[in-house]
């Protein structure tokens, strides 16, 4: 029963980052929108819109991989498992799990790595505007983190639909 309220707390966690992280969109459209305004109408273009949506796009990416899982928003092969019971599937789906832990981290241990070293060097976007990058890639490991914690999540319910005796 733990284990099933931590899912659970997951889910909560993710569904909220996922919230928040979405209104990322508003300054990215903003952005643009300034930007072709200054750019096409007063011949004015910034140096600085282009880095500045970059970063929001990739901390709304990063930080939403979480929300994509729980939302089921992934690829998945549904081809080969749509003919199985709900109980196959779930056991299907625990092995499955053991390569998305691996990869995931290896994902989290490289991407502590490059934030650790971005922050040690003060790391800047190669542009004429130069903002710092460390910040977005401090993100990294924090929306790899969400993500394998929904990892989680999705093991322990696979997990319960697998020794159930009903599916």
């Amino acid at each position: 029963m733990r284990a099933k309220c931590f899912a659970d707390w997951i889910d909560i966690l993710n569904e909220r980052v996922g919230y928040v992280v979405s209104f990322l969109i508003l300054p990215m459209t903003l952005i643009s929108v300034i930007e072709v305004v200054l750019r096409y109408v007063f011949n004015r273009p910034t140096i600085w819109a282009w880095d500045t949506n970059m970063m929001l796009l990739g901390a709304l990416t990063v930080m939403a991989g979480g929300y994509a899982f729980l939302k089921e928003g992934h690829v998945a092969m549904d081809a080969f498992v749509s003919r199985m019971s709900l109980r196959s599937r779930a056991v299907t789906a625990l092995i499955t799990s053991l390569l998305f832990f691996f990869g995931i981290g290896i994902l989290a241990w490289q991407s502590g790595l490059a934030a650790w070293d971005s922050f040690l060097m003060r790391e800047e976007v190669n542009s004429i505007w130069r903002p710092p990058l460390y910040p977005l890639k401090m993100l990294w490991p924090i929306g790899v983190l969400l993500l394998l914690l929904q990892g989680v999540a999705g093991f322990i319910r696979n997990f319960d639909k697998a020794k159930s005796k009903e599916a």
